[in-house]
């Protein structure tokens, strides 16, 4: 019976890495996640002020 009380903890404590691991994927993708949104918003405010800056020009010559 003692051999069975090990192998139930040692499953347990293999369930509890496996969980502490996926809370920690899940949080680096969300990290990730707001990086590309940063991303595609500095993008868009790039592009359209190089628009902005090249009507401008446009206008001028």
């Amino acid at each position: 019976m003692e051999g069975k009380s090990v192998e139930v903890k040692a499953t347990e404590s293999l369930l509890e890495s496996l969980i502490k691991m996926l809370g920690r994927s899940n949080q680096r993708v969300d990290e990730l996640y707001h990086r590309v949104i940063q991303l595609e918003m500095y993008i868009h405010e790039s592009r359209d002020s190089n628009e902005r800056n090249t009507e401008g020009l446009r206008t001028f010559s």
